[in-house]
This record gives structure tokens, sequence and C-alpha cells, in this order.
């Protein structure tokens, strides 16, 4: 025990998350796909994500349906065992800032700091 803390150096039981490869990041379309595809990539249901997670089974459903929630993503995809949607969304956001492409929300955050700054 000398020379042991408190938590051991690695805790076993949970994969790291790996990184999605080129071709699996470009076949999805959209968030919605990376999510199915690191639900079906991880092998795990709905409800074992959920208790990673500490969410009920209808919460992690509900996500895949209107998105995960941008505070929740990392810890998702650390309980999926991939970095799929993570990636997915980094991507996304590349492709708007490259083509000057807007998304509705950040077109009114531009307005109301507008207004707000006046």
């Amino acid at each position: 025990m000398r020379g042991q803390g408190f938590l051991p150096a690695r805790i076993e039981g949970i994969r790291s998350p790996a990184m999605a490869c080129d071709e699996t990041l470009r076949l999805c379309r959209s968030e919605r796909d990376a999510f199915l595809a690191s639900m079906t990539i991880s092998g795990l249901t709905y409800e074992e994500i959920g208790l990673r997670l500490g969410i009920t089974k209808q919460a992690v459903n509900k996500w895949g349906r209107g998105g995960v929630p941008h505070k929740r993503v990392r810890a998702f995809c650390n309980a999926a065992g991939t970095h799929l949607l993570e990636q997915f969304i980094t991507w996304e956001k590349a492709k708007r800032l490259a083509f000057n492409q807007l998304r509705e929300a950040d077109r009114i955050a531009q307005i109301v700091a507008q207004a707000v700054a006046a």
C-alpha cells in the first residue's frame, strides 16, 4: 500500500473514447447521424448510456431526436467510447466558418449584440 494514493492510477471498465476515421465522419450528414452512429459503434443501449451519464433512457432518446446539449457532448462521447459526435460538431462549425454561413442562432446573437451595444 505504500506509495499508493486514494484512487488507482487507472480505472478499468470503460475504454477511452476513440477518434472516428475520416470516412465515417464524412458519411454523417447530420448531428443525428453522428449520434446514431456513435450509439451503434458503442454497442450499448440507450439505458446503458443513460446509466453511465446519470440520466434516464428517455433523456438519451430525446437527445437522439433533438440533439445532445452542448454541455453534455463530451460526457456522451466518453460514455459511447467514440469522439464521432464531437468531431462532427467541430467539422460542421469549421465548414460554416469557411463558407461564411451563419446558423440562425448565430445571426440572432449578432443582432442582439448590436442592440445591446447601442
